[in-house]
């Protein structure tokens, strides 16, 4: 009987996949840097991406407290460079989607 294991294949290009699909929302206004791609909505900077696996989301303080047990059970959130920030993995589909997913939620929650 063989024995099925499941394999995790990163991606290099996840986080660049990502950002290029970002480039199409209307709402986001794009810059780049020497060290990230960065994305804004109404002046405010929302997301920065600096690494091949790594994105960071401004989701709100408020946001996160809610969401933290879901956040953490992810296994690919973990806190950003303050409260209002989280850091997510892209290193296959699904985490591209998830962070699809949550920066359609921080747009919402950073329209103000």
């Amino acid at each position: 009987m063989a024995v099925l294991t499941r394999t995790h294949v990163r991606s290099a290009g996840c986080v660049a996949d990502v950002a290029v699909q970002l480039t199409r929302w209307p709402d986001l206004a794009v810059s780049r840097t020497r060290r990230a791609i960065k994305f804004r909505t109404r002046g405010r900077e929302i997301i920065r991406m600096s690494g091949d696996h790594t994105a960071e989301l401004l989701l709100t303080a408020p946001v996160i407290d809610r969401w933290a047990r879901v956040l953490a059970d992810s296994n690919r959130v973990t806190p950003g460079h303050n409260s209002e920030w989280i850091r997510v993995q892209i290193e296959d589909r699904a985490g591209a989607e998830m962070f699809l997913s949550l920066v359609s939620v921080a747009l919402k929650v950073n329209q103000d």
